[in-house]
């Protein structure tokens, strides 16, 4: 007989050696992260789907078009039962006020090529209208790519994340550190995938079940704690839940 349930998909994406090398700086986990963000939840989603497909891109792998044609894909095969996961982890920027993840392709010489060549607002927006799947979860650890980018307000990279969400109306959890703060990870992780990490392993509900609203809790609990004690400094992520929780994982 034909396998029942729905099935988890997954596309993490990390970049920590970009083709412009000056954007190296701040993200040198992100691309093991990529990998064990996958694996974890393809290892704790073993219980509640029938099947859990992950696909991993990382820097050279990880250019605008793999990344548009990686997720087309599985636009073709996901059915609205099923569950998708998107993670970023690179550099992330804030350009005219939209939220752009910077993949490594782009070569910064100017904002506007830079722009040009990210995964900007639009075009994120555009790729998860193409997933049809009604329980979809966005996982954004991103760094600030630009100081250099002027004329930002300092809460701009959190507005421009929260209007990302409301925009696709997609669950949401990201990490939101600020241009001033590139931390560079906790425990050989980006912090905030470190957070994931052990939410995943332990944000469990009464059923058993890791729930999207379980996971951003210990998630906020977690990563200015992890913050402060390490740098004396918090960081606080950011999430939005557009509708119901769901669950992503199952602890066997």
């Amino acid at each position: 007989p034909a396998a029942v349930g729905p099935a988890l998909y997954v596309v993490a994406v990390g970049i920590s050696k970009y083709r412009d090398h000056s954007l190296d700086m701040g993200v040198r986990f992100a691309a093991a992260d990529a990998e064990l963000i996958a694996a974890q939840l393809k290892q704790e989603g073993t219980g509640l789907f029938r099947e859990v497909i992950p696909k991993v891109l990382q820097d050279g792998n990880a250019s605008r078009g793999s990344i548009e044609r990686t997720v087309s894909e599985i636009a073709g095969q996901i059915q609205p039962n099923d569950e998708f996961v998107l993670y970023l982890a690179g550099h992330g920027t804030v350009i005219g006020g939209e939220y752009t993840f910077v993949p490594w392709n782009a070569i910064y010489t100017s904002s506007d090529d830079l722009y040009k060549e990210s995964l900007n607002e639009e075009r994120l927006q555009a790729l998860l209208k193409t997933i049809s799947a009604n329980k979809v979860l966005l996982l954004l650890d991103t760094c600030s790519a630009g100081a250099a980018i002027s004329g930002r307000a300092p809460d701009a990279e959190k507005g421009s994340i929260e209007r990302l969400s409301k925009l696709t109306g997609r669950a949401m959890i990201a990490a939101s550190s600020t241009d001033q703060m590139a931390l560079e990870g906790y425990q050989g992780h980006g912090v905030f995938t470190y957070a994931v990490l052990d939410a995943l392993a332990t944000a469990v509900d009464g059923n058993g079940l890791i729930q999207v609203s379980t996971l951003a809790d210990r998630v906020e609990e977690l990563v200015p704690q992890i913050t402060r004690e390490r740098w004396k400094y918090e960081q606080f992520p950011m999430r939005l839940i557009q509708g119901q929780t769901f669950p992503v994982a199952r602890k066997q």
